[in-house]
């Protein structure tokens, strides 16, 4: 029996104890996230109904089908060029221009573009491109209840040469939600982006192609974070073929399901059919699930969800293996339930939950060009839920998460590390993090060749975000010694509001909705560049309420947070909240002279932002990436 008072994973306190140090956050430290406006949400018009309390302060009103500003997406070129924003939207875009734009029926999806560059200071930013400066509606639905555009996500085809849109829409008179998909060109120096004509299978010429139904379902649901837009297992002659998840919940089958779907493009037009689809979850009710690629065989994808046909579901977190092969008649390879009910003790009191919130993603290794590509192994984890739907009261609470690293196959899966349940009351890992609507993507950590893989956990506001900045939790996982890391906690810089706006605002105000935010890894272009060391970026689309906004009645805005993840080799310690969640005293370091590490690098150097940092001398990062011993002992150095 596990008891909730102890950490589990050791190697994960290990981690914690490395000797570091961490300035005051500032904007431009090494390490520290930087946030930029995408569109801010309007003053003056589309604004949210509130009501005036007793105590005379206005506050947001719940209101049926209003919507708001919310469920971003994002994801960048490989080059790092530039990265396409998505979001559901109610007021007006470019506000204020000759192109100012307002949605018709209510709510639409919004498309800005944001390049990147480089400051004199050498740090790295995001701007809108000077040939396609303005963002634009991507639709124009007319829907059941104004579902015109929820959950978009954004898809690299054709090797990044062009990205399309997916997104769930009800049409008028009908009984369920769909998925759609329609494309882009990226903006070049003399043209804003474009839309590019789209044909379903039949060559049929249509504004947007559908690519997932069920009858009386509305599809479709899955990860936050990464979310679908992962990598396709096929990608030659402009023509890509991807896998996704799709919950599709209703009053018909109740499934949740892999699809597979195709998009042929050229230059000015792209072809887009629905493959085949698996049924995977037959109890669905919340599966927010996951289907990704990895490894030399992309032969098979590889799927986890969270089933169960109550709220919360109760029947645990499952993973399944699906062949991808064009020509075959059994797809599902194997599938098996990888956590139920876990008895824990609490305070000394037994008691039973039940494992939800199943998150994937792939461990990542570095290519000789630089790339990151997903390998044979996933970095598995789901929580531990006790409560229910009991007495108006909704979902109940996580008192713990559990992680493994997964080994996958087409005959099977192995446990790399295995399950392994972590305390999110106790453990220094955690602490602070709640379990409840976590965001997951893939990250490495370290510097230079020397890098380890992991995950970032995204925790936004659940009581509306102003001036309450998203929390990133960083969590390595070390293969050499088969246990977690834990590179920090950091601030993201802006606010994400997961739970009040969208819950208030939506279909069912006040008894369910719930944001999402997107995240990509961007390939920084100008890592060496003008003294600039990183390499990656995570980038984060995130809608939250602005810090100027304080009315209730202004709905969130949408922004970008640029998180550095890993560094060049020359790079000092970095700031910004990496190794600075640790338990235990400050004490003085030991009077005892050290040896200079050599592989400690001077500390001068640029921030992510560019501004010269002092180092420090912890090399925490470092040591991460190199394996090296960890020490139980921290020691804070002047900078």
């Amino acid at each position: 029996m596990t008891k909730l008072n102890t950490t589990i994973l050791a190697g994960a306190a290990a981690a914690l104890l490395l000797p570091g140090s961490a300035l005051a956050q500032e904007t431009r430290e090494l390490g520290s996230a930087r946030a930029f406006e995408v569109i801010l949400a309007s003053t003056t018009s589309d604004l949210a109904p509130t009501r005036q309390y007793e105590d005379g302060i206005r506050r947001l009103r719940k209101t049926d089908q209003e919507f708001t500003n919310e469920q971003a997406a994002v994801k960048c070129k490989p080059d790092g060029s530039m990265c396409a924003f998505v979001s559901m939207w109610t007021g007006p875009l470019n506000e204020g221009t000759a192109r100012e734009q307002r949605p018709v029926y209510n709510m639409q999806c919004g498309l800005t573009i944001m390049e990147t560059f480089q400051d004199t200071d050498g740090s790295v930013a995001l701007r809108r491109p000077a040939s396609s400066m303005y963002s634009m509606f991507i639709t124009d639905n007319n829907g059941n209840e104004y579902r015109n555009c929820n959950k978009p996500e954004v898809v690299l085809v054709n090797g990044g040469e062009q990205f399309c849109v997916e997104f769930n829409y009800q049409p008028a008179g009908t009984n369920d939600t769909r998925r759609y998909v329609k494309c882009f060109a990226w903006p070049t120096a003399t043209e804003e982006v474009r839309a590019l004509t789209m044909k379903n299978a039949n060559g049929q010429t249509q504004k947007q192609v559908q690519i997932m139904a069920k009858n009386n379902d509305d599809c479709s649901m899955h990860q936050s974070g990464a979310g679908q837009s992962g990598v396709a297992y096929y990608d030659q002659g402009g023509v890509t073929r991807y896998a996704a998840w799709h919950g599709c919940n209703g009053n018909g089958n109740d499934d949740g399901w892999m699809s597979a779907t195709e998009i042929a493009c050229s230059t000015t037009e792209c072809t887009a059919r629905k493959l085949f689809d698996i049924s995977l979850a037959q109890r669905e009710e919340r599966s927010r699930g996951r289907c990704t690629v990895g490894g030399a065989d992309k032969s098979f994808a590889v799927c986890t969800w969270t089933e169960g046909n109550t709220q919360p579901q109760r029947e645990g977190t499952w993973i399944a293996a699906v062949d991808l092969n064009p020509n075959t008649n059994n797809r599902l390879l194997w599938k098996d339930r990888l956590n139920y009910r876990q008895q824990l003790q609490v305070n000394g009191q037994n008691r039973e939950y039940y494992a939800m919130r199943a998150q994937h993603g792939r461990i990542l290794t570095k290519t000789t060009g630089g790339a990151l590509e997903g390998t044979d192994e996933i970095i598995f984890q789901d929580t531990c839920n006790r409560g229910g739907n009991n007495n108006d009261k909704k979902g109940g609470r996580s008192d713990c998460l559990n992680f493994a690293v997964i080994k996958t196959t087409r005959e099977g899966y192995t446990f790399t590390m295995p399950m392994s349940t972590i305390n999110l009351g106790t453990s220094p890992m955690l602490l602070g993090l709640d379990g409840t609507h976590l965001s997951m993507t893939e990250a490495v950590f370290g510097k230079g060749d020397l890098l380890i893989p992991g995950f970032t956990q995204l925790q936004g506001s659940q009581t509306g975000g102003l001036q309450q900045d998203a929390d990133i939790r960083t969590i390595g996982y070390d293969p050499a010694t088969k246990t977690m890391l834990n590179p920090g906690q950091h601030n993201a810089a802006a606010s994400y509001d997961r739970h009040l706006y969208s819950n208030y605002l939506g279909n069912n105000p006040g008894n369910q909705g719930r944001n999402f935010a997107g995240a990509d890894i961007l390939k920084n272009p100008f890592a060496g560049v003008n003294g600039n060391q990183v390499q990656y970026f995570q980038v984060y689309a995130l809608t939250g309420k602005a810090p100027m906004h304080e009315s209730s009645a202004i709905k969130p805005s949408l922004y970008a947070s640029l998180f550095p993840i890993a560094f060049t080799a020359d790079a000092p310690d970095p700031q910004g909240g990496y190794n600075d969640n640790v338990p235990g005293d400050d004490t003085p370091d030991d009077p005892a002279p050290e040896e200079p590490d050599p592989l400690t690098p001077t500390p001068d150097g640029f921030a992510s932002g560019g501004c010269s940092t002092s180092g420090g001398h912890g090399g925490a990062l470092l040591a991460l990436g190199l394996g090296l011993a960890l020490t139980f002992r921290r020691r804070r150095k002047a900078q």
